[in-house]
């Protein structure tokens, strides 16, 4: 998106978008980002025939696949603990081991075993209890970076993102078609990474309302 053609041709579909959203009730036209994706292609294709839109898309589903398997470990952990409560009696009320220990004149010895099973349980349950709010995290820490003036490029991301859905449908639909083939290279029936991506990026720059996306 830093690329100038890229720049000026987001710029000039934001300009018709804005002159013509009455007409169009707010709609963006596909045969806007038809023709966006035939311009990207003129401007050269790289190894494997791919445009710089393609690669664009294969980026961002890089980014949308780290977040799922950011969920998927933290599903694993959360299963773990999960197996490990069961052998508590109650997670709201843990009895203090040390407590009792103290209350039956235990030697010393004994105290600092408690006291590591005191531990062991508090962070198991810690854990247990601890909401999914990883992804609010991620949106915490690199939400700066994306708001650094160096990436202003970016205020354009949401425009571009229309077209990128038409190639994404475009790759998806010939993905689908090489299960049927012999060389299954490149083969898929899904992939949700590329909207999981693209919803994790609009949320770091704050586009999500232009849009007019409920979310919490």
């Amino acid at each position: 998106m830093y690329d100038e053609h890229i720049k000026s041709r987001l710029s000039k579909d934001l300009r018709s978008f804005r002159e013509s959203n009455a007409n169009n009730s707010q709609m963006y036209s596909y045969k806007n980002a038809e023709n966006f994706n035939k311009g990207i292609r003129s401007l050269g294709l790289v190894e494997n025939d791919q445009s710089y839109l393609d690669l664009f898309r294969e980026l961002i589903t890089q980014i949308g696949n780290a977040m799922g398997y950011v969920r998927m470990i933290r599903s694993g952990g959360r299963h773990c603990c999960s197996d490990a409560t069961i052998f508590l009696p109650n997670i709201d009320t843990v009895v203090s081991f040390k407590e009792m220990s103290e209350i039956n004149n235990l030697d010393l010895n004994s105290l600092n075993s408690a006291l590591n099973v005191d531990n062991n349980i508090n962070q198991l349950v810690r854990n247990f209890l601890q909401g999914t709010e990883y992804f609010k995290l991620l949106v915490d820490v690199f939400a700066p970076v994306f708001h650094n003036p160096k990436n202003v490029h970016l205020k354009f991301f949401f425009i571009i993102v229309p077209p990128l859905t038409l190639n994404f449908v475009e790759h998806m639909i010939l993905s689908k078609d090489k299960i049927t083939k012999k060389n299954k290279a490149g083969a898929a029936f899904t992939d949700d990474g590329f909207s999981m991506g693209v919803a994790y990026i609009l949320k770091l720059l704050d586009q999500l309302p232009k849009y007019k996306i409920k979310y919490k």
